[in-house]
């Protein structure tokens, strides 16, 4: 059956934060406790472990999505507690970006056209496509919760810099909602209660990242100067000006994360992890990743103490994270 949809490589999306309080961590931090086990992710036949990524997983770690390149072909991977499978897209590889707790995906493929359509995948749904806010325009998921509240970025192909933050209610299913305020702007993220991270501005020349709360369509800003990278539970992590990396926390006091260097995802406890042999807590404590193959790169990080990413040249899980 002839496929409407092309291979592409995954977009990389930019995130953007804001300035505030900061916080010194306690002297305690200074001692990591070593708790986190590692052990390496299956992967498909003939997948090239130096090539697989780890995109996001959901918030109890259960599941987890990324790519992997088979026979000189980037193709989708899912796992599932740790097993893995390859959904069979029909747009090739694609790009899925994040996954909720039913397994449910979402992130884009590209028509013939190279018009980027939204879509979101399961094995008990398979392929949906999601609208757009007007015809013709582009689009990409780019995260979704676990009541399956879907965020992304649309845009008007004919228009420059008219990217704009959208979402796709779970309550109201069918329909697409765009962020108020100016473009450019592009969705980041989503938390648990709907909360969506926006980061405004274009790659390369960001604005100040901001919340936008669909509820009442209100939209507060994190300050100027800043860079945001995810979301959850009430927290948000990235970059204050060009390299301190951050931890906002929406209902209480922000602080620098003095751990790490580059930041790349926040769990619902604060819990902050990138590139580094830590995880730091919100309280600056510390918990020691085990990477007998080098430099850990967290790309995900669940509630629950289960963290993914890349050691080693290889895709790998960690447990016992807490």
């Amino acid at each position: 059956m002839h496929s409407p949809f092309r291979t592409v490589a995954p977009a990389v999306a930019a995130g953007v934060l804001a300035a505030v309080a900061f916080t010194v961590a306690p002297a305690s931090a200074e001692s990591a406790i070593t708790r986190c086990s590692v052990t390496d992710l299956p992967l498909p036949p003939n997948a090239v472990a130096h090539n697989t990524w780890i995109a996001g997983a959901d918030v109890t770690g259960r599941w987890a999505v990324g790519s992997t390149e088979i026979n000189d072909q980037i193709e989708q991977v899912v796992w599932r507690n740790g097993a893995v499978s390859v959904p069979p897209l029909p747009f090739g590889t694609g790009h899925l970006a994040d996954v909720n707790s039913s397994g449910l995906t979402v992130g884009y493929g590209l028509t013939m056209s190279y018009a980027s359509v939204p879509v979101t995948w399961s094995e008990t749904t398979g392929l949906r496509e999601l609208p757009v806010p007007h015809d013709g325009w582009n689009a990409q998921a780019t995260g979704i919760n676990s009541r399956g509240d879907i965020v992304g970025t649309a845009d008007d192909p004919a228009v420059f810099d008219s990217q704009h933050a959208v979402r796709w209610p779970a309550d109201t299913p069918g329909t697409v909602e765009i962020m108020p305020g100016d473009a450019p702007h592009s969705a980041i993220g989503v938390d648990e209660d709907g909360t969506v991270l926006v980061q405004k501005g274009m790659p390369g020349l960001p604005g100040p990242a901001v919340i936008w709360h669909p509820a009442d369509n209100r939209v507060e800003s994190l300050g100027e100067g800043s860079r945001g990278i995810g979301i959850s539970g009430g927290y948000v992590t990235g970059y204050q000006g060009a390299d301190t990396p951050m931890l906002w926390n929406l209902g209480g006091p922000d602080r620098e994360i003095r751990s790490l260097d580059i930041v790349n995802v926040v769990n619902g406890h604060g819990s902050v992890a990138g590139q580094g042999n830590v995880i730091e807590r919100r309280d600056g404590s510390r918990i020691r990743l085990q990477s007998p193959g080098g430099v850990p790169y967290v790309t995900a990080l669940s509630d629950t103490g289960i963290a993914y990413g890349n050691s080693g040249g290889k895709p790998v899980r960690w447990t016992n994270c807490r």
